[in-house]
């Protein structure tokens, strides 16, 4: 039987470097993103399919776990997220329930959606999580609390579904070439400037690429002995 997953936040980045690979591994693929222009050309160029939801809407993620009622879902990766970055006194209430809803309760939300999908495949998530939770960074307060969030619900729930045959981990990427740092709100000048001094912290002195993480992320879904787990794909960050 074939195996199957869907990849939050597929149309870009690591999401999309995900359903790449998954889908040259034989998976039935579907992905998920809010723009769906962007979803649809991205459905197009990987061969697999696509939906558009936006993870901060309760309704849109209810309506995506229904696509799995019934079925069997063998691989649920939890990668889409906000990540936007300002100092805290420019931050408001607003940008804190966008934060918690899209980051925190709509993976949580999903996860409780495609359960029953996921036992009956004995299936895996991943969520993808960030170095910023154990590395402090400046403007990122908001993005760091939720992806903190997300690794501590990562343990819990792995002791809560191991009894039912579902395991759930976490990765968290430090720097990774993805159109992320775009969103720091820098000319291109700055942001070539602000990547190349990040370079000097690395242990491996480059940024990494999505289809890095990639690897991580399915390695992570296939290893039959994980579970509760977080794996670091920083170029050696948390341990310095």
């Amino acid at each position: 039987m074939q195996k199957t997953a869907l990849v939050t936040g597929g149309n870009s980045g690591i999401g999309y470097a995900t359903a790449k690979l998954l889908k040259a591994k034989g998976y039935d693929v579907t992905i998920c993103g809010r723009n769906n222009e962007r979803v649809e050309q991205a459905a197009a160029e990987l061969g697999v399919k696509g939906i558009v939801a936006d993870m901060g809407s309760t309704s849109d993620v209810t309506k995506l776990a229904g696509y799995f009622e019934g079925k069997s879902l063998s691989a649920l990766v939890n990668n889409a997220a906000i990540a936007r970055f300002a100092p805290l006194a420019y931050c408001t209430s607003a940008d804190f329930d966008e934060f918690m809803n899209t980051n925190v309760r709509g993976p949580l939300d999903l996860i409780k959606g495609v359960l029953p999908a996921l036992q009956k495949a004995g299936g895996s998530i991943t969520n993808v999580s960030s170095a910023v939770v154990n590395n402090g960074l400046a403007n990122a307060a908001l993005y760091a609390a939720t992806k903190g969030a997300l690794e501590a619900f990562t343990k819990s729930l792995a002791i809560e579904f191991a009894p039912i045959g579902v395991r759930i981990n976490a990765v968290a990427p430090g720097a990774i070439d993805t159109p992320i740092i775009t969103k720091l709100g820098l000319d291109e000048q700055t942001q070539a400037a602000v990547k190349a001094h990040m370079e000097t912290t690395i242990p491996l002195a480059r940024f990494g690429r999505a289809d890095e993480v990639a690897e991580v992320i399915v390695a992570q879904l296939e290893s039959s002995y994980t579970t509760g787990a977080i794996w670091a794909v920083d170029g050696g960050v948390n341990v310095t």
